[in-house]
């Protein structure tokens, strides 16, 4: 006799959850460069998005979870997760490393003179930050 779908799911939840340090420890002692391999991966990457974008899969998918799957997972997991990844050191770091690359172009309109509410002059300071910004964006 077959198991349920709803007793293989319990089953798979407590033997995959119980392999988290499993996980860690594979990506440790990996010689493999995930990133590189990502990198020469890029075209069969592009390849399969573009298929499932022709297909329709990508909209098919969204149609299935729905708002209701998308909010189930946000709070069923979305908002520990969050939290855990957002205060680790590691995270703090690398938000102030990239946040530090936008200091000068968030004072590209330092030198610029202010004009009263609505002005062409304060206009023309947003788009200097905006432009400055998105400079070192794309950079």
């Amino acid at each position: 006799m077959s198991k349920s779908a709803s007793v293989s799911a319990v089953k798979w939840a407590q033997r995959a959850g119980s392999a988290a340090s499993d996980f860690v420890n594979g990506a440790k002692n990996t010689t493999k460069d995930q990133a590189q391999a990502a990198i020469a991966g890029f075209e069969n990457y592009k390849s399969a998005l573009t298929a499932s974008f022709a297909k329709g899969s990508f909209a098919k998918g969204l149609q299935k979870s729905g708002k209701t799957g998308w909010l189930n997972g946000i709070t069923e997991k979305g908002e520990g997760n969050f939290a855990a990844g957002v205060m680790a050191p590691a995270a703090q770091s690398k938000y102030s490393t990239e946040s530090a690359r936008f200091d000068g172009a968030r004072g590209a309109a330092a030198s610029m003179p202010r004009g009263p509410k609505g002005s062409p002059s304060n206009l023309a300071r947003v788009a200097a930050v905006a432009n400055a910004q998105h400079a070192v964006k794309i950079a």
